[in-house]
């Protein structure tokens, strides 16, 4: 079993966004954004991330969108989300039972992500997918810039051998 990032925790992330932007929709490419955007609030001006700053949030977007998708199908055959074919391509939305069933869950952490949610949904969610990710690509710009400043071991000790 995955213990980490696996398809119910993405799932009920999910439902969280969209329970939150109800009763607006998002597509795949939206929700994936926003899930990022929740994780990791600090780096947007927002609360404390609910994830550590590690470097390898630089990387989270690109295998993410498939986790969440297999999250939205457990979801969806819960009933807790509904997948709608509007004239922008397939948009999910969270169903009456949806926010009910996330009231049930009891935790501290669920308690956390309910209010980062509402941070995300305040800040991003009048903007497309397009718009988010120009945000999130503006930070992840200063997330290279400092990563570059971290020089590989052997980096500096061939520097070192040099001078």
């Amino acid at each position: 079993m995955q213990p980490l990032n696996s398809p119910i925790e993405l799932g009920v992330r999910s439902v969280v966004i969209l329970v939150s932007l109800y009763p607006e929709r998002a597509d795949l490419n939206r929700l994936v954004l926003m899930d990022h955007c929740l994780l990791h609030s600090a780096d947007l001006g927002g609360p404390e991330s609910i994830l550590p700053q590690t470097p390898a949030r630089v990387g989270e977007l690109g295998v993410k969108r498939t986790a969440i998708e297999h999250g939205l199908r457990v979801m969806m055959r819960a009933g807790m989300v509904e997948a709608l074919a509007t004239e922008r391509g397939l948009e999910y939305i969270a169903r009456e039972e949806a926010s009910p069933f996330l009231e049930l869950l009891e935790s501290a952490h669920l308690r956390d992500l309910r209010q980062y949610a509402t941070w995300v949904v305040s800040e991003f969610g009048g903007l497309d997918a397009v718009e988010i990710r120009d945000r999130i690509s503006g930070v992840m710009d200063s997330w290279s810039e400092e990563l570059g400043d971290l020089a590989p071991a052997e980096a500096v000790m061939e520097q070192e051998d040099d001078g």
